[in-house]
């Protein structure tokens, strides 16, 4: 991958994540949680290395943004969204090291987004965890659903020309 083709993969990354976790944030369920997302908030990391690529405010301004998200309206689907949003952030390790190493990039210098956590990546997932187990929820069902509904819009919001969806023929 050119660094070129990657700044445009993190701009498909920032259509979807921005307007993802703004309407994450505004639901109502974090307090019940007691999990603070603040922390793992995606969208500075990923304003940070479009920024250290020579992106300007105007050229991130105008960058499509994702219209089909996930339906995030209960805490169950809020909790299958964030599974995979967290998960995410341990194939990110990996993808940080083939950054360095085909690109010679580094979290300064434009992977900081799929850094994540750096070193705290394990532990952040296990404390995520933790917290989806002590969660209380009763619909195991509905967190899935919403895992695989969050798959499918990022899939189709980062491949649209690749059929994702179920019973489609590459």
């Amino acid at each position: 991958m050119s660094q070129h083709r990657y700044q445009q993969f993190l701009h498909r990354f920032l259509g979807y994540y921005e307007p993802l976790e703004a309407k994450m944030l505004a639901l109502p369920y974090w307090d019940t949680l007691g999990f603070d997302y603040a922390e793992r908030y995606k969208t500075p990391r990923l304003l940070q290395d479009l920024r250290v690529l020579g992106e300007t405010p105007e050229s991130i301004e105008a960058l499509a943004r994702c219209p089909s998200l996930p339906t995030l309206t209960t805490q169950s689907q809020l909790l299958g969204c964030l599974y995979v949003i967290e998960g995410a952030t341990l194939g990110g390790q990996i993808i940080t090291r083939h950054l360095l190493a085909n690109l010679g990039l580094r979290p300064s210098t434009g992977t900081s987004f799929f850094d994540g956590y750096g070193g705290q990546t394990g532990s952040r997932w296990k404390a995520f965890c933790a917290m989806l187990s002590a969660s209380g929820t009763e619909s195991h069902d509905e967190i899935v659903a919403s895992a695989n509904q969050t798959f499918e819009t990022l899939g189709n919001w980062l491949f649209p020309d690749v059929p994702l969806s179920k019973g489609s023929t590459p």
